[in-house]
């Protein structure tokens, strides 16, 4: 084996503690597969509001993929407002155009779905960057 083949692949997300809040199960499960190959620790994936915040109360939680339109006709707001106040970055995702999102949440991150695992990562890693700039 040559040494290409055996140095690992990098890590964009090592150690980084990301959410994620989808119903889909496939989706779900893509999404943190994805996470997890790019090194990230996956706290869920949860379906539902109240899932996420039980997750939230036993863990830091770094960044968030949230699914907009969940079960039962139940959003990813409330959830959203928390993250927001409690400064943690997330993305939405949807699909639906990002044009029928409420306007508070007009400068946030969003994916259209469906949607590659690259892009999936630049999203995560750009949140995580511009959390980390002061106000």
């Amino acid at each position: 084996m040559s040494k290409a083949t055996t140095t690992a692949a990098p890590k964009p997300l090592e150690g980084r503690t990301v959410l994620v809040v989808e119903d889909n199960p496939e989706i779900a499960f893509e999404l943190a597969s994805t996470l997890e190959e790019a090194g990230a620790v996956v706290v869920g994936p949860v379906a539902t509001v109240q899932g996420a915040f039980d997750q939230m109360a036993d863990r830091a939680i770094e960044v968030a993929l949230l699914d907009v339109t969940l079960r039962d006709d139940e959003t990813a707001f409330p959830l959203a407002d928390a993250l927001a106040a409690l400064r943690v970055p997330f993305v939405f995702i949807s699909g639906q155009s990002s044009a029928l999102m409420p306007p508070r949440y007009h400068d946030r991150a969003f994916l259209n779905k469906p949607y590659k695992g690259e892009e999936v990562i630049d999203r995560v890693l750009a949140s995580l960057q511009a959390a980390a700039v002061p106000d």
